[in-house]
């Protein structure tokens, strides 16, 4: 992209954060917020502190196992360094807009690692897709549970899986097409396809039941302990949630993840945690304060760990931030031939 539609696109990000932002404060004491906050327990904290640890070392495990299913790969990335470049990812999507710490990661990783760029951005996609979708499945029916005016997020969760449906129609349509010898045989349908196929091959390890299984069921337990965080973050401040309710808060607020809103996905996280919150009939005081430290806790930990991992690797924090900003790297031709960055310290 260029800088002026990359510029563009932060402004957008920066707009939309601010509107929700704006509506998010208006509804709250601030005063109460920081009183909340303080009064946080520590020791619940602690315990979600070390949920996520967990949380992003299972994360890191089923990445890897993507990885090592990508057929032709240069190598079999250890496990140490996929959590050194998820680490990476986490801080990059921390800082920069609409994830693009996801183009970042699938660029450095796939030169570290000897594996298409491409193939490497396959991989992301099967984690986001995962995530994404159970998360849709989790907001649907725990709104449906919770029977007091979640009406929006039924809506908006009904919707998105529509729409994710709609598609995947719509791409096993194109992939259909393109599959024609004599539409494959035209330039354009020959470098669309072959795209498609290098994408594809990021989901070498779901090609058998076994891998399939093993993925589906890491992503089922990275949604539990993004819930079990909640829980403690929720409890630290006094809130008591039934599980289902916790089920919806959580689920609520990685909806928000996918607006185009700022780097962090600021003022749209806030604006939809209080939303949830207060609609189960608790104060926005509590909500927002409950939401600030899901933040801290969330966020912070795995992005100050992507910054010792850039250390460690010796990655230039220019070189993070050009890989983002480059995403058409990731389809050059010799993405898989370039000097490999794993034989660096680390």
């Amino acid at each position: 992209m260029t800088r002026r539609s990359a510029i563009l696109r932060l402004l957008i990000g920066v707009a939309i954060s601010a509107v929700f932002l704006a509506l998010t404060l208006s509804r709250v004491n601030l005063a109460e917020v920081g009183a909340a906050i303080a009064a946080a327990s520590p020791a619940w904290l602690l315990v979600a502190l070390g949920i996520v640890i967990v949380d992003v070392l299972l994360r890191a495990l089923r990445w890897q196992f993507l990885l090592h299913g990508v057929p032709g790969a240069g190598t079999k990335p250890p496990y140490r360094l996929a959590v050194g470049y998820l680490m990476i990812g986490f801080t990059a999507n921390a800082i920069l807009p609409a994830r693009l710490g996801d183009i970042a990661r699938a660029i450095l990783a796939g030169d570290a690692f000897r594996i298409p760029r491409l193939a490497v951005f396959g991989t992301i996609l099967i984690e986001r897709l995962g995530d994404g979708l159970t998360m849709l499945v989790l907001a649907l029916v725990s709104s449906i549970v919770v029977a007091s005016g979640i009406a929006e997020l039924r809506d908006l969760a009904t919707f998105a899986i529509g729409a994710g449906i709609a598609g995947v129609i719509a791409l096993l349509i194109m992939v259909a097409i393109l599959s024609r010898p004599r539409v494959r045989a035209t330039r354009f349908g020959g470098l669309v396809f072959g795209l498609l196929e290098r994408v594809a091959a990021g989901a070498g390890a779901m090609t058998t039941v076994r891998g399939a299984a093993i993925v589906v069921g890491l992503t089922w337990i990275v949604a539990f302990t993004a819930i079990l965080v909640a829980w403690a973050v929720t409890n630290s401040v006094g809130l008591q949630l039934t599980p289902v309710q916790l089920v919806l808060f959580m689920s609520g607020i990685a909806l928000s993840l996918a607006i185009p809103a700022a780097p962090g996905a600021l003022g749209t996280y806030e604006f939809v945690g209080v939303a949830i919150i207060t609609s189960l009939g608790y104060t926005a005081e509590q909500g927002l304060a409950a939401i600030l430290l899901m933040r801290v806790i969330t966020t912070f930990p795995p992005a100050l760990a992507g910054l010792v991992s850039l250390f460690i690797l010796q990655i230039r924090p220019g070189e993070l931030v050009q890989a983002a900003e480059e995403p058409s790297a990731a389809v050059e031709p010799t993405d898989a031939d370039g000097p490999s960055l794993a034989s660096r310290p680390g």
